[in-house]
Order: structure tokens, then sequence, then C-alpha cells
């Protein structure tokens, strides 16, 4: 069948073929079947929907100016497509056809339910319900829920405007359908009223949730409680399979109704166990009655998994509930009930022999523990009941590592709660369990860390270690810390104690030639929980008695690392452990925060400790040894590890601070190391592909050389000695000896490391030191490095780094009025663009990676010419009155790049298309365009790059197009209306088609999309309707005539309104007031839920005429 044929017109196609389309469309393995399949969809289900993709993909007619959907002829708008639709999900027995039909039929409710008569609505909504209740316990239960959200939808946006759409809730309630089938749709309806619908329904679709919250909610809760204890079965007795269906879905939809939004804030899952739950008051006579709790409690020991991990998982919710819903007498009974309700599991065991049951509750103790406070059952003896047995459960579940790794951070999480409101006087209270807990907090600590010791050791083997999460890691730590810190007089030692005795043993390998890889490994936790236990230390609480403890540790820690590096020094076989050196790490970062940071180290008992223990007697000395450290594993490591990465970081914190940078500047490692940066015992500076480790490294050592934002000369001068070498030598080769094998990679590094050190320069001082070290010799290397056209990394390296010496970071380069040195870096950078351009345009060898070969090194052009021009550090105007030709040749190679390659290509690659745009920005400025030489064909590649532009991912790339076009028509406009012959004028003038597509297609833009930067497309657009009114008036209207005539009326009113908001003149007032119309616009099309229709051939009206329609014409429009 062809659906486009004009001769002998559409045919009516069969059930089959629509049941094969849509099999096609959604199962064949074949791309061209699917579009295909697609494409004769479209035409007879249309959503009116469709992107200008699918558009000039579709079958379909030219209409003037604009490409228009072809329709089945007797679809005559939105009402009648979805009357077809629900007539063939009745019809068609095939899952493939109901999906793709009932994901259509949301699409075009979503956008176009407004148009359609209440008749027309009420019929939707009653084919919906009837189709489930015909075929719903046929379908899946996926077909089932897509339905059921569809016809949710249709409740939601006729919610205050037909009474029946607010009964169709209740019509399930009360048993329309089946019962399992009921608690399916209800569930889908709580879902889809809780789900954000995009921005532009925000505020109708708040008003609707608020109100289903007040008025259904509740009843739908109560409903699944009811059918949740219907079907939970007596004690002993078997449950058939619709029973066991029926109490699965009843106790997920009392899930969903708990975890909905209640407060309108929709909070990030992230935090999802440390959010209470906001249920209103309303509810108090539903969940505050006698045998609440003891549902959930009965149903979990009488069932089994998977239903019963969904009773725990219901259980979590309601342990969530915020603390204020109960009056104080009723909190304390709900506590106490909870309480029993967890012990009795724990001290049974019922259940948990199952993963999903086993941590569900270990959530469940985490969420209780975090809304209650357990103050109120402190004195009671369920409390100590509780905190007993979950100190046993937990004793057994840190061993459980392999079998629910997730589990255990829950566990720390009630434990660490636990600790934060205990007092260590209460230790011996009995009364309030302080005896309980004085116990289990250190066995907490010391079970933890048995526990991953010995799960370490059992993973060895099999590779998959605890370890391999770093951040887990931190994350349970930093819980163990807190508990260890609320009562540190026990714990510490604890942590001292496992760390000191596997430390020995190590010792005791070492000496003994040992295998000590797995112990290493082990080795890892202690170190970590001395870390953060001194991480977790806050000044205000911690006493002289708990710095001497965390002297103590960190000093045994220092121990360990001494061991580490004799053994990494004595050419080991084996390699040493990377799990262990990120925790020594971490254990001097964490003792510089808590003892030194940022404002210089106070005299605390840790440094008299520590004195007397290692020899460190303050912070500068620590300073010193963790910078020894650093410096160690610079040697050690090679660059891949993240050991170095790891290391790099903690030098460039440390460098980072205005006091810490001058607290490391006078340290006698730090000169050793500005003497010798570039030593080759650095293992790291001999890889070429890690840059951003070397950028870390010389951008750390310029801020010390510099800290003193006056180094003498001597001091830079021996600094840049071994760069200054470097260079030397390799400018006294031949350009032809640079490409060789063993020169090569030095080429790059240096070029890279200067880089790197640039860019930590802020002042303008310490620039020019740079600056006269450089050039103008030295700077021919760069050149160099640019005209080999057969090696892109060196390329890339070389104009790298001009992007970076022509970059006016923090006003480096606001030279004197009177210095030629911004000329100089403007001529030796655009010099480099017109090395590279030329290569890259001549060159006619093929290459394997187009982007890193070709378009990486020209983004990078553009980005260098950018600054250049945005730095304005030079007067570029003036250089052609002098005969400069630097500008020129920079202008004319950008833009012949950018004639060299596909549209498409510049678009389709991220950072090409941004470079291209960010630069045409800039150069095609109001204040700069004269500069410019474009020639017609230039003129239309920038035109096209920026409509291709429109569609870029990254907001700012589209505002970045707008800004261009602003600029080009802007100048053009004011020249013409000045009387100025320009070039540009005559290029505007010449192709009215390129500016009238661009009004078009921003026209379609505005009023078709929602964007987030619709002030940037304004003023472009105004600049084009100044140029085009009566094609931008009869564009508009050709799209009215488009709508069903129930929108028209107020589309009308509304364009009008934006189109005659001020005077088509290019004035800074008009402007701003054709912006401000166009919000208004906005906000009046969002307000009237006006979303348009793509044109269609069936759906064309009467013409309109926007400009001259009055009031009373608009509504005539609607009455038709």
């Amino acid at each position: 069948m062809n659906v486009n044929q004009e001769t002998d017109g559409p045919v009516q196609p069969t059930l089959e073929q629509l049941d094969t389309w849509c099999e096609q469309a959604l199962s064949s393995a074949s791309s061209e079947a699917r579009e295909e399949a697609e494409r004769r969809l479209r035409y007879f289900f249309p959503t009116f929907s469709e992107t200008q993709a699918e558009l000039s993909d579709a079958y379909g007619i030219s209409s003037g100016q604009e490409r228009v959907l072809a329709v089945f002829p007797t679809i005559k708008g939105p009402a009648d497509a979805a009357r077809l639709m629900t007539w063939f999900l009745h019809q068609s027995a095939k899952v493939y056809s109901q999906t793709y039909v009932v994901r259509r039929l949301r699409t075009l409710v979503l956008n176009h339910l407004g148009v359609m008569a209440d008749d027309q609505k009420s019929a939707l909504r009653v084919s919906l319900l009837e189709a489930i209740r015909e075929k719903g316990s046929e379908m899946p239960a996926f077909l089932v829920d897509d339905i059921t959200r569809t016809l949710a939808l249709v409740v939601m946006f006729t919610w205050f405007d037909m009474s029946e759409s607010r009964d169709v809730i209740d019509q399930v309630l009360e048993g329309a359908v089946h019962r399992v089938l009921a608690l399916q749709m209800l569930r889908a309806f709580v879902e889809e009223f809780n789900r954000e619908l995009p921005a532009r329904y925000i505020a109708r679709q708040r008003r609707v949730v608020v109100a289903f919250r007040d008025k259904q909610l509740k009843a739908i809760f109560a409903h699944a409680l009811e059918a949740m204890r219907a079907a939970t079965p007596a004690p002993g007795s078997d449950t058939t399979a619709e029973q066991r269906q029926a109490l699965s879905q009843s106790l997920l939809l009392q899930r969903d109704c708990l975890g909905f939004d209640f407060i309108g804030l929709a909070p990030d899952e992230a935090s999802d166990d440390a959010v209470a739950i906001q249920i209103p008051s309303t509810w108090k006579d539903v969940v505050q009655v006698d045998g609440f709790l003891d549902a959930y409690f009965d149903g979990y020991a009488r069932s089994g998994p998977p239903i019963s991990s969904q009773f725990i998982e219901v259980l979590v919710q309601v342990a969530s509930i915020r603390r204020s819903f109960y009056m104080e007498a009723v909190r304390v009974q709900f506590v106490r009930r909870m309480a029993r309700g967890i012990s009795e599991i724990l001290s049974g065991t019922i259940g948990l022999e199952d993963v999903e049951n086993y941590h569900h509750l270990c959530r469940l103790l985490a969420r209780f523990r975090c809304i209650h406070t357990l103050v109120e059952i402190e004195d009671a003896a369920e409390y100590r009941d509780l905190l007993a047995a979950v100190a046993s459960f937990t004793m057994t579940g840190l061993t459980l590592w392999e079998w629910s790794p997730n589990s255990i951070a829950p566990l720390l999480t009630f434990w660490a709660k636990v600790a934060a409101t205990h007092d260590v006087r209460d230790d011996s209270n009995a009364a309030i369990a302080g005896d309980v807990i004085s116990e289990t907090l250190p066995r907490v600590v010391r079970e933890f860390l048995r526990a991953m010791v010995a799960a370490t050791a059992r993973a060895a083997d099999s590779g998959d270690s605890p370890l391999d999460n770093t951040d887990l890691v931190l994350e349970n730590m930093s819980s163990v810390a807190a508990i260890a810190r609320a009562s540190y007089e026990r714990c510490a030692p604890v942590v001292l104690e496992t760390l000191r005795e596997m430390a020995a043993e190590y010792q005791e390998m070492l000496r003994t030639g040992q295998d000590v890889t797995v112990v290493e490994l082990q080795l890892a936790w202690p170190v970590y929980a001395v870390a953060l236990c001194i991480s977790a230390r806050q000044p205000y609480r911690s006493l002289p008695e708990d710095d001497r403890r965390d002297a103590d540790m960190f000093a045994t820690a220092l121990e360990l690392d001494r061991l580490v590096q004799q053994r990494i020094q004595s050419n080991i076989s084996t390699p040493p452990c990377e799990s262990l050196e990120l925790a020594l790490l971490q254990t001097h970062v964490a003792f510089r925060s808590s003892f030194i940071g940022e404002g210089g180290h106070k005299v605390t008992a840790v440094f008299a400790q520590l004195s007397s223990l290692v020899g460190l007697p303050d912070g500068a000395a620590v300073l010193d040894l963790i910078l020894q450290k650093v410096l160690f594993n610079l040697r050690s490591w090679p660059a891949q590890s993240p050991v170095v990465h790891r290391s790099l970081q903690l030098f460039h914190d440390m460098t980072a601070g205005y006091v810490s940078v001058r607290q490391v500047a006078k340290l006698d490692t730090i000169t050793l190391l500005l003497a010798n940066h570039s030593s080759e015992q650095l293992q790291f500076l001999h890889s070429i592909d890690e840059y951003k480790q070397r950028a870390l490294y010389y951008g750390g050592l310029a801020r010390v050389l510099f800290a003193s934002d006056t180094p003498s000369p001597a001091q830079f001068i021996e600094f840049m000695h071994p760069w200054t070498a470097t260079v030397d030598e390799l400018l006294a080769m031949p350009e032809e000896q640079l490409v060789q094998d063993a020169v090569r990679p030095n080429l790059i590094r240096v070029l890279r490391d200067l880089r790197g050190f640039l860019a930590a320069i802020s002042s303008k001082n310490n620039f020019m030191r740079f600056f006269e070290w450089l050039m103008p010799q030295r700077i021919e290397l760069v050149h160099r490095a640019v005209r080999m056209g057969r090696d892109s990394h060196v390329q890339i390296a070389g104009l790298k780094f001009l992007a970076e010496f022509a970059y006016n970071r923090t006003q480096r380069l606001n030279f004197d009025v009177s210095s030629a040195n911004g000329i100089l870096i403007f001529r030796e950078a655009s010099q480099a663009i017109w090395e590279y351009g030329r290569l890259a345009i001549d060159s006619r060898e093929p290459v394997r990676n187009v982007y890193k070969e070709r378009y990486k090194g020209v983004a990078v052009c553009f980005t260098t010419l950018m600054r250049l021009v945005a730095g304005k550090y030079v007067a570029i105007g003036v250089m052609p009155l002098y005969g400069d030709v630097a500008l020129e040749r920079a202008y004319q190679t950008v833009l012949e790049l950018l004639r060299q390659f596909p549209i498409a290509d510049v678009i389709a690659y991220p950072k090409l298309g941004k470079a291209t745009m960010s630069m045409l920005e800039v150069l095609l400025a109001k204040n700069n365009i004269d500069l410019v030489q474009l020639t017609e064909s230039a003129h239309e590649q920038t035109m096209r790059l920026c409509v291709e532009a429109f569609d870029h991912a990254e907001t700012a790339v589209s505002s970045a197009a707008c800004s261009v076009i602003d600029g080009l028509l802007t100048a053009a406009i004011e020249c013409a209306d000045a009387g100025r012959s320009q070039k540009l004028v005559e290029l505007v003038q010449a192709r009215p088609d390129i500016t009238q597509h661009l009004l078009k297609t921003m026209l379609n833009i505005v009023l078709f999309e929602d964007r987030p930067n619709d002030w940037s497309f304004s003023r472009p657009l105004f600049c084009l309707m100044v140029l085009h009114r009566e094609f931008a008036l009869q564009y508009t209207s050709q799209i009215v005539q488009y709508q069903p005539v129930e929108r028209r009326g107020d589309l009308i009113a509304a364009l009008k309104d934006l189109l005659s908001s001020t005077e088509l003149v290019l004035t800074t007032a008009n402007r701003d007031a054709f912006t401000q119309a166009l919000t208004h616009y906005r906000r009046e099309v969002t307000a009237k839920n006006l979303i348009l229709m793509v044109p269609s051939t069936q759906t064309l009206g009467a013409p309109v005429d926007i400009m001259k329609s009055t009031d009373s014409e608009a509504q005539e429009a609607m009455a038709e």
C-alpha cells in the first residue's frame, strides 16, 4: 500500500497491516524497516507533535514555505486521531500494536487534549477505561500500566473541568474492575500524579496534584491497607496465586502512597534515608489505629519472599513518617511497638535467610533511628531489648559483606545515630541502656575492622575486594569514625590496637621474607580508620586526651608508612599495594585538615605527643613530612596509578590557599624541589599522556615560586633552567630531527609543562617574567611544533600552549598603552593559526581519526583567536591601518577552515561546535564586524552553522549562535539606515532567502518549543522581523491556519500582542520591549496550555490576518 498516492488516493489499511507495521517499528532488527514502519504508522496515528526531523522524513507535501505533515484524510484533528487510536487499541490483540498505539496516544493527550471538546474527552476517558476492563486480565502488566497512565493524564487535565474525571478513581475503588487489576491501576494513578511533567505543565499539574492528595490519596491508601489485611494469610494456611498477587500489589501501592511528594519538593532519591515523610495530619484516623503496625509484622511473619521483603519496605516508610505527626502519647506507643516488632524479628531471625529481607531490615533500623531519637522509650524494656538485639545482629551482619555488601552502611548509620546522642557520662546508667551502648560501640568498631580484614583476605583470590569502591569505603568509615568519636576513650584504643597488631605482623613478615600482598590489603582498613577518626575531630569538643590519642594513631601510621617505603625501595618483586598507599595518603590529608588547616597550626597537645613519639614538634615539620611523602610517591609509582593522582591532588591542595602556600614555600623540601623540579627520578614526568597530572604539579610549583609575589630574578632563572636547556637544545636541531622518536617526547613534554606552569600565573608582573623568557627566540619552538603536519599530538601541544599564552586570565595581559607586547603575542598566535590552517587545508592525506587529527587542532585555533580578540589587550582595529597582516591572515584562515569541513561535523563534535560558536560570537560582534571581510560563501556558511547550532545540546552554544546572527544583522541594519554602503549590507540584502529561512526557523523554535534561552532568541528575531515584517506576519498567520479552531482565538490574541508590542525599528528600547512581549507571550501560552500543532494536510483552516483581527473576530474564530 502506498499512502502517498495522489491519483488513486490513500487506502484504508487492514488490521493485519497495522499489526505488522507496529511489530516492525518496535522489534525489527533493520533500522530501515523500523523507519519505514514508523513513517507509515505516523500517517494513520499522528500526534501533531512531530519534531522537524520527523516532519522532514514523513509523507508530506510542501505548502508554501513550510513542510506539512501528511495524515489520513479522515483525521481532521487530535480528536479524530485519538478516536482512531482507541479503536485500534480495542480491535488489535497484538501486544506490539497495543504498546505502540498507547505510547502515541499518551503523546497526543499530553500535548493536545485541550483542543478536544468535553464530549470527546469523555469518550476518550471511557474508551481507555473500557479497554482495561475488557482486556486488562489478558494484557501484560506493563501494558496495563501504560494505558492507566494515559488515562491518568486525561483525568489530570480535566480534573477541574469535568466531575466525571474525578469519579474514575472512585469507580476503581468501588470495584469497577477486578481486585488485583484495581490495585494495579491505582498504583499507576499514584505514580503518574507523582511524576513531574514538563515545565510548561508544572503550575497546572501542581494544583491538580494538591487536590488529588487531599481528596483521593488517603482513600487509595486505606483501600490498599484493607486489601492487604484481606489477603494476608492466617497463621499456618496456604495462599493462592491470586491472593499473593493481591497482597503484593497492595503493598506496592502503599509504598507508592507513602512515597508521594506531599510537600512538592521532589527530594533527591540519593538522600532518601535522611528524609522524613510529610503525610498530612488528616491521615491520623488511618495510621493511628490499633493494630496498624501489627498487620505489617504479622504479614511479614506469615509470608515468604518476595512478599515478605515488601512488608519490610512499607515498614521502612512507615518508620520515616515525621515525628510531629504523632502526639506524644501516640508516638510513645508507635515507637514501642516498632521497637518490639523489630526485636522479635531479630531475636527469632524470622525470614532473615533471604537477602532482600535482610537488607530492608537493615534499612528499617537506619531509618527508624534517623527519624526517631528513641528518647521516648529509653527507660523502657523495649529500648534495652532493641539495642541488645541490634547489637547481636550487627556483630553477625558485619561478617556478611559478600552476601549483602550494601547492608553494612545502614547498620553503621544506626549506631552512628545512637552514638551521636549518647553522653559518655551515661556509660554506666543501666536504666537507659547506657551500659549496652558503651559496650557495643567499641565492639562495633572492632568487629567492623575484623570483618573487613577477613573479607579482604577471602576476596584476594576472587578479585572482588571491598576496597575496590573507595567512595563506599570512605562512607562506611565515616560512620565508624562517628561511632568511635562518641566514645573515643573506649574506641580509639581499639583502632590503635588493631593497627599495631597488624603492623607488627607485617613487619615480621617483611623480616622473614614472606609474601605480604594480602596483609598490605588488610592493613588498609585500620589505616583508613585512623584517617577518618582524625578527620572527624571537632575542635570545640575535642579534649587534650583525644588529641594525644590522635597523635598516637598518626605516629603509628607513620611508622607503618616507613616500613612500606622501605619495602618499595628494596626493589621488591611484587608490586606495592595501591589501597594501602591511598589509605596512608588519606591519613596525611586528614591530619593536615584537622590540625594544620588553612589558617596555620595551633599549639595543641597533639604536637607535644608527636614530638616525643616521632620528632615532629610543630605543623611545619608535619607539612614537610607530608611533602616528602608526596615526592616519594611521585618517584615510586607509575603515572597511571591513582596514587600519583591523589598525591598530586594533595600537593595542589597544599599550594592552593593563600596561607597554606606560604607555609609550604618556607619548607626546605620545597626549596630542593624547586631546584630539581624536572628530576628524572619523578616517574610520572616520563609519560606524555597525563597532561592533567603535569598541570597539577607545575601549577603547584608556580604558586609556590610566586608565593612572595616578587621572586628574585635569580630564583626565576634557576627554576626555568631545565626548560631553558631543553628548549635551546631542541631549537638547535633541524626541524626534520624533531619528529624522531628519541626527540618527539621531549618536545611534547616541555610544551605541556610550560602550559601547566603558565596556567597558574595570575599576576601581570609574573607573566612578564615568563614573557621575557619566552620572547622572541624561544617562541620559535612552538611554531616548529605547529608546522609538524604529520604529528597531530605535537601540533596540539603547541597550539594549546599558545591558547594559554594568549589568554588574558585574571587581566594578566593588560599591558601599558605604550607597550608592544600585546601586538607581539597577537602576531605569534596569528602566525601559528595561519601555519596550522594552511597545513590542514592543503592536506590530502587520509585520516584515521578525524577529530584527533583535524578537528581538535581546529577547535584550539578557534579558541586561541577568540581569546586574542576577547582579551582586549590589543587594539586590533589599527592593524589594517599600518599594514599588519596578522589580523587579516587569522580571520581568513579560520573562515576558510569553516568552509572546509561539513557543517554537520562542526556541530556533531561538542568541543568543536562550542569553540566555533564562541569564536564567531566574538569575531562578528558589532564592534568587530567591520574588520572581517565576509564573502558571500562565508556569510552563507556562517548562517547555516548558526541554524545547526540552535539544536546543540548545550544552551550556551545556541545562545552564541543567536548572538552571532544578532551582531551581523544589527550591523547591517544600522549601516543601511545610516546610508553607509558596506559589503555586509549588500550580502544581507542580496540573500533574502537566508534571512527568511532564519526567521522561519526562529519562529518555529519560539512558537513550537519551550527553550530556556528565549531571551537569546528574541534579540536576532527582532532584527529579522525588522527586515521582513510582512513575511513574519504571513508565516505566523499560516501557522494559525493549521491550528484547531478551539485554539485560534487565544493564539491570535497572544500573537497579536507579540507582533504589535513595539515599533519595528531597531532601537534598544524597541528590542527590550519585544523581549518583554515574548516573555509575556510565553506566560500566556503556558497559562492557557496553547501547545501548537505541527501543520498537517487535514488541518488547514480559513485564512487569517493576525494584525487586522479584533477581539470579536477572535471569538468568532473560536466559535467556528
